[in-house]
């Protein structure tokens, strides 16, 4: 299968995670999905468990290559870690029911690549803008950066945890808003937040 094509239908794929979901769709309806047949599917990706990797990962190069574009607009680092906030607020909400747990316990492939990118990217990327925001007066001078880190990404786990908020009764968006703002607003001296403010006001 020609490389576009094959990005085409992960595209659409991805479309359709987000809007249902990764719990619903079996192989034949994904097939259909994609105006495949069954056959067709299987020869391009393997399984329903290939297709989400495969959609996981052009996702997350997807979310790096948005960051980059996001932070070359932004002045301090401090700037740069509350629209880091904003911007993966906005990623919940835009899949309200993409089944991290779901995905977790039966495509463990796909929650691999998750796992990798907070260690390998999320986290080193939270290090570095935690640090500059300190080095620059923004965020407190007590403040341990890594450590900082690691509460943040522990954060986003306990938000991700069915077992604490059922996703079926709770919008994980709005666990995330209210667990991690605050957290972050609380880490800015009164420079940090005036030079935060207007990113605040958009979480």
């Amino acid at each position: 299968m020609e490389q576009l094509v094959r990005q085409q239908l992960i595209d659409r794929a991805a479309a359709l995670f987000r809007e249902v979901g990764v719990r619903l769709p079996h192989e034949e309806q994904l097939a259909a999905a994609l105006d495949c047949t069954p056959a067709e599917f299987r020869e391009a990706f393997g399984s329903k468990e290939m297709l989400l990797c495969a959609v996981t990962g052009h996702n997350l190069e997807r979310q790096r290559q948005e960051h980059t574009e996001l932070f070359a607009n932004l002045d301090t680092p401090a700037e740069c870690l509350v629209s880091l906030l904003r911007y993966s607020l906005n990623e919940l909400r835009q899949a309200p029911h993409y089944d991290y747990h779901i995905m977790r316990t039966q495509y463990p492939l796909s929650w691999q690549l998750i796992s990798e990118h907070l260690r390998d990217y999320t986290g080193p990327l939270l290090v570095r803008l935690l640090q500059g925001g300190i080095d620059q007066g923004q965020l407190h001078a007590s403040l341990d950066a890594r450590l900082i880190a690691h509460i943040m990404l522990a954060q986003f786990s306990l938000v991700l945890n069915e077992e604490l908020f059922p996703p079926d009764e709770v919008d994980v968006s709005v666990v995330y808003r209210n667990m991690c703002g605050p957290y972050v607003r609380g880490l800015c001296t009164t420079a940090g937040l005036q030079a935060t403010s207007i990113h605040f006001e958009r979480l």
